[in-house]
């Protein structure tokens, strides 16, 4: 008879074993073709009606996909698709299919376990084991839409769109980005993802919002906590007819607290076109609050490609950081 796993390695392998087994179900493989190119990558049911969620890159801009699940193969149809955050929403006919519960992004820290599953080329759903590295809105040259989460978690192609879980198998971050040559990946934190694909249900396709407000921190105070200071506000803007000024120290908005100007940012996202949200400020020593109307983002604001980042030694574009695309 078998011993019980004692060491701290089998416990982890216990743990990631476990998470892997109640959450497979749920995850699939969706393949599709972009034109000339043929895409391939990973998905997860969000409801029992076949809603998928995924990653934008996974079907990038082709009319149709197909999903295999459960040793079925589907046809998907794409509910839409936003190449800004890079979340993509499908949906395949079929009743009772298996699916993920979403978590809490929120409660990550550096060094909390992540566990993501997904298909890695032609093989079946894999479990690979990770550990939070911290929270970024840029990588290199590249910034992101809004804050995403740093994982110290291996990934080859045809992963990209598998979710990430914690150690209760909900979903808190999809896969986006691989980086450092596969060796480490960016998720897309599961709330940013959940917004997104909620505008495409409501509205057939994403509602970002826009405020127009420019940020800079305390350069004297680099820690996170410094404070913040507008330090411009764009022309025709919301921000610019809500009555801040430049200069002005940002305490929180829509009550979210600020700390970084990367707070701006994620407020921004979140954000509904119409919401009209209090910005409180401190200005000459005096707290005030004014309300920005959100607007819809302008149409030269709302694509980031996933471009290459540098040029390589021979200077043609290097690969790395450009979303993984499955043979």
């Amino acid at each position: 008879m078998a011993s019980a796993p004692s060491g701290v390695f089998d416990k982890i392998a216990s743990e990631v074993s476990g998470v892997y087994e109640k959450s497979v179900p749920a995850v699939v493989r969706i393949r599709a073709m972009d034109g000339q190119e043929q895409l391939s990558g990973t998905g997860f049911f969000v409801d029992k009606q076949g809603t998928i969620l995924t990653a934008y890159a996974v079907v990038g801009q082709a009319k149709e996909a197909t999903v295999d699940a459960g040793g079925r193969t589907f046809a998907a149809r794409i509910l839409g698709r936003d190449p800004r955050s890079g979340v993509a929403l499908l949906k395949i006919k079929a009743s009772e299919t298996p699916f993920l519960l979403l978590g809490d992004s929120a409660g990550l820290r550096p060094a909390s376990a992540v566990v993501s599953v997904a298909f890695p080329y032609d093989l079946k759903a894999e479990p690979t084991f990770g550990l939070v590295a911290g929270f970024d809105v840029k990588y290199l040259t590249r910034f992101f839409a809004t804050t995403h989460i740093r994982v110290n978690l291996p990934i080859k192609p045809g992963q990209i769109g598998g979710p990430v879980l914690d150690s209760q198998g909900k979903v808190v971050g999809i896969l986006m980005l691989e980086i450092d040559e596969g060796k480490a990946c960016y998720a897309l934190p599961v709330e940013a993802a959940a917004k997104v694909a909620a505008d495409i249900e409501k509205f057939g396709g994403p509602k970002h919002g826009w405020m127009g407000v420019g940020v800079m921190p305390d350069r004297s105070r680099p820690e996170r906590g410094a404070p913040v200071f507008v330090d411009r506000l764009y022309k025709g803007t919301p921000a610019e007819k809500s009555g801040l000024k430049a200069g002005d120290e940002v305490i929180s908005i829509g009550g979210r607290p600020v700390r970084e100007p990367s707070d701006v940012l994620d407020s921004a996202f979140f954000a509904n076109v119409g919401e009209k949200v209090p910005v409180k400020v401190r200005r000459n020593g005096k707290e005030e609050t004014f309300t920005i109307t959100v607007a819809a983002r302008p149409d030269s604001s709302r694509i980031v490609e996933p471009a290459p980042l540098f040029p390589d030694s021979q200077g043609s574009s290097s690969p790395q950081g450009i979303p993984v695309r499955g043979n």
